[in-house]
């Protein structure tokens, strides 16, 4: 078996380095038939992965959720397995990991929305204006773990309700909301246990749609969201379906595990099992130990 470690400079900065030394070692040491790639600004992430289209490898997401999202919309429809090293802002789907994953391969289900394909979270509404918001989710000058809480300090002071009409299952409600959030996964923005019901490969996904319309309302849902008990909040309903669709008057932003779009209708689906998702503990551990040196 062949791995490939498709590193994310643009995440890794001034640590990319210590993460390719350390990758470097622990397959050594584990004696792996391996191969390093870095995108840039030339050879992207796509490019790069367009030469594994045919073969039947491990490739290793080495980022955030953003790189993550990248390498499962080039490999889906190939051989490849796919694989992570948490090494981003958020992380969000490597906090599943040995929750759900057992160690060797496991089947997980992609979800499309419109032409674009994800495996996590997928949101919409005031929680794509925060996680899009790149002046704040990667400035420098603000800790990694406050960005997204200064994210949503900012976008509460600017927030106003949107007309959402959401349609699953021959259903359709138009009202308006704060925000939708779809989960195949359990975390999203950095570590908010927004899905504690996910299972990865039950072909079922999970909508969590706010309809608080005002900043108090919205106040009092993150509260609880932040408690792990916005289920209990009046401003939550909570549908499963394996399939959603989200139209707006107006085009808004949406946000695919990290990955930004725009659109007035998003529409989503379950593909079942479409993804072998690949845990070796031994390795992660391995690279860990060589980070820490």
């Amino acid at each position: 078996m062949k791995y490939i470690f498709m590193i994310n400079r643009f995440s890794l900065k001034k640590r990319l380095n210590n993460y390719v030394e350390a990758i470097k070692r622990a397959a050594k040491k584990l004696k792996l038939d391996f191969k390093i790639e870095i995108n840039d600004e030339k050879n992207s992430t796509e490019d790069i992965l367009n030469n594994y289209k045919k073969k039947d490898y491990v490739i290793y997401a080495v980022g955030g959720d953003g790189i993550l999202n990248r390498v499962v919309n080039a490999i889906y429809g190939t051989k490849n397995k796919i694989a992570c090293i948490p090494a981003g802002t958020g992380n969000d789907f490597n906090r599943s990991i040995n929750e759900f994953f057992d160690e060797g391969d496991n089947q997980v289900d992609l979800i499309k929305c419109n032409d674009k394909y994800f495996v996590n979270v997928g949101c919409f509404g005031i929680d794509a204006d925060i996680a899009n918001d790149e002046k704040v989710v990667h400035n420098k000058y603000i800790p990694r773990p406050l960005q997204y809480k200064v994210g949503v300090a900012k976008h509460i002071i600017l927030f106003k309700p949107y007309t959402f009409t959401m349609k699953w299952d021959k259903k359709s409600k138009t009202s308006k909301l704060s925000l939708v959030t779809v989960c195949n996964g359990g975390y999203y923005g950095g570590g908010f246990h927004v899905n504690r019901d996910g299972i990865y490969n039950d072909g079922l996904l999970d909508a969590y749609i706010i309809t608080a319309t005002n900043r108090r309302q919205l106040i009092s849902y993150l509260v609880k969201l932040l408690k792990g008990k916005h289920k209990e909040s009046k401003y939550v309903e909570h549908v499963r379906a394996d399939n959603f669709t989200i139209i707006t008057d107006n085009e808004i932003d949406g946000n695919l595990d990290g990955e930004a779009l725009k659109s007035k209708k998003f529409e989503m689906r379950v593909i079942r099992h479409a993804l072998t998702f690949y845990h070796n503990k031994k390795l992660l551990q391995q690279i860990n130990q060589e980070l820490r040196g």
